[in-house]
């Protein structure tokens, strides 16, 4: 039986954004991202690459989580739709796994403001090695 990978912190880049993992497992995800001030325009709307950067790593967290420790993935493809402007927070990213096959998986997910309301939806594509794609072992 093969075991999980699963996040617990988020990437350097993402940390400098806010992002925060809450929960991963079993090929979902969930992560938050308070309304900071460095992520928002001066109207207080956060950024559409804030947003894109939140579903990317939720959904990548949920691919993550149903890989093998021996595996790595990256993304390939994310379609990100915006469907109304993020101005009350905290936002909260979930990403899910659809489907999986030996060297790709297909994920989807969406982020809710702090009232519930979904600002954007995603769904994408990631490509799944065997081992760390420039031949490094990988860690625990």
């Amino acid at each position: 039986m093969s075991m999980e990978r699963t996040p617990t912190s988020p990437t350097p880049y993402s940390a400098h954004l806010g992002i925060e993992i809450v929960e991963t497992g079993d090929g979902t995800a969930l992560l938050r991202l308070p309304l900071l001030e460095h992520i928002c325009n001066r109207r207080g709307v956060v950024h559409g690459g804030a947003l894109a950067s939140l579903l990317d790593s939720a959904l990548g967290a949920a691919v993550i989580s149903s890989i093998d420790h021996e595996e790595w993935c990256g993304t390939l493809q994310l379609s990100v739709q915006y469907n109304d402007p993020a101005r009350r927070g905290p936002l909260v990213g979930v990403g899910r796994v659809v489907r999986r096959g030996r060297h790709v998986a297909f994920a989807e997910g969406e982020v809710t403001d702090g009232e519930g309301q979904i600002v954007a939806r995603a769904h994408g594509t990631w490509v799944i090695w065997p081992g760390h794609p420039d031949g490094e072992a990988t860690s625990s």
